[in-house]
Parts: structure tokens; sequence; C-alpha cells
């Protein structure tokens, strides 16, 4: 009995050491963030109005090697907000504040983004969004990270010549957004981590050498602060869909009619 007591009290107390641990990585992981965001959000600033020309003409040359560094700085952003994001998900600082919102003005600029990377790189997108959604009550800002993140993935793995497809559909408790890509595929031994933190599939590591693997585990935590659910759906070499479930409010008829406009249907 008396070995078992002092068992128990050496695994709470590595239990609390362990946690200790951890929330001071958490710490690091944020204080590390805020400071490189702001000289990184400097650099951009740079590259930019170099590229803007403000500063004289550049040549060919010269151009290419300043577009370079501005898609690097670009990609260290995108990983240190990950960073912090992930940081106030696990100490508990990941709040929401939700809104009524238009699909429109949530949807539209996330498709004239995602359009504009898909012609870069070949990859043709068509969206289709139902004409009977009424405004919703969201977090505008985060629930564009989680779909920009999503619509993100599918351009960047799937190869040029391929498509992604975007449905928004009303679901039986709220709306449904769907998003099909004709990409790589996640394998299938593979496919249960798709949400773990860092996780990267062997042939996305192949395919898109860069990468945290942090940014599904940022829309999980989204979509389910949203009161929601997503899944992955996928087959190596063939595609990858991604479903995202969101509720919508009871009083989404008073707003409907308000809101005569939202029954235009959207296609890209």
């Amino acid at each position: 009995g008396k070995i078992l007591v002092r068992r128990d009290m050496e695994l709470t107390d590595a239990n609390a050491r362990l946690i200790a641990l951890d929330q001071n990585k958490s710490e690091f992981v944020s204080v590390a963030a805020h400071q490189l965001r702001s000289p990184l959000t400097g650099i951009r600033w740079t590259l930019n109005t170099l590229l803007d020309r403000d500063l004289g003409v550049l040549n060919q040359e010269q151009t290419e090697v300043t577009e370079g560094g501005l898609q690097s700085t670009v990609r260290m952003i995108d990983l240190v907000n990950d960073l912090l994001n992930v940081a106030k998900i696990e100490e508990g600082r990941y709040g929401f504040t939700f809104r009524l919102i238009p699909l429109a003005r949530l949807m539209d600029p996330l498709l004239q983004n995602l359009r504009h990377e898909a012609e870069e790189k070949g990859v043709t997108v068509s969206a289709t969004i139902s004409p009977h959604i009424p405004p919703f009550m969201a977090d505008e800002d985060k629930l564009t990270v989680a779909l920009d993140n999503i619509f993100d993935n599918a351009v960047k793995y799937t190869p040029p010549g391929g498509t992604v497809t975007i449905s928004v559909t009303r679901a039986a408790e709220g709306l449904e957004i769907k998003i099909a890509d004709t990409g790589i595929g996640i394998p299938e031994q593979e496919l249960h981590q798709v949400f773990n933190k860092f996780f990267r599939a062997e042939n996305a590591m192949r395919f898109q050498t860069s990468g945290s693997g942090l940014g599904l585990y940022v829309v999980k935590n989204i979509i389910e602060g949203h009161g929601g659910a997503v899944s992955v759906a996928s087959t190596e070499h063939r595609g990858t869909t991604v479903t995202v479930a969101l509720p919508i409010a009871p009083q989404e008829h008073e707003y409907q009619q308000r809101e005569p406009s939202l029954t235009d249907t959207h296609t890209v």
C-alpha cells in the first residue's frame, strides 16, 4: 500500500512537471512568434515597395530576386500566424466574436484570392453557392482563416491542369461547404492524422516541401468553435474532398427577408 501511494505521488508530481513544461513551451512559442512577426511584416512592406517601383525601376533579374524574397517572407509570416494561433488555442485564449454576416461577404474575397492563385498555377476553379442561405452568426475573421487554409491546400496540392470545385448548400441544420480537388490525395493509412499538429503526409512533403502541418489543426478548432464539424475524404492520386458543416441560427428566416440580395447565385 505504501508503495502504491508513493508511486501515485510520483506520477502526480511528474504530470505536474509535464503540464508546466507544456505551458512554458506554449508561452515561448507565443513570444517568439510575436517577436518575429513585426520584422517580417517590415521586410514584406519593403519588398512590396521595391516591386511597386516607388524607389525606382528594377531590371528583370532584380524583379525576380525581389519576388522570390517576397514569396519566402509571406510563407514565414503565414507560419508565424499559424504558431500564434496554435499557442492561443493551447492556452485557451483563442476566443471568438460572433456577428451576423451575409455569406457573400465571407465567400467573395476568398473566391477572388483562390481564383488568382489557381490561375497562376494553371488550376481550374469552379464554385457554386446556393441562393437559399441567409446571414448566419460567425466570427468572420477566424472563419476566413479556416476556409482560406482549406482553399489554399486544394490549389497547393493539385498539379497544373487539375480542378478545384467548391459548393455551398443548405443542410438540415445549417450550411455545408465542400471543397473537392483532383490533387495528389492522402494515403489511406495516414488519413486519420490529418488534423494532428505538425502532420504532413509523405506524398505531400515530396510534392510541396514547404508547410508547417499546423493548418488543419487550426481549421478544426475554428470550425468546432462555431459549433460545426469538418471532415476529410481522400484517395491517393485521385484527390481530396473537405466538408465543412456550420449551424445557422433559428432566426434565419427573419434575416433572409431583410437581405433579398442574398438570393443571387454566385458562380466563379
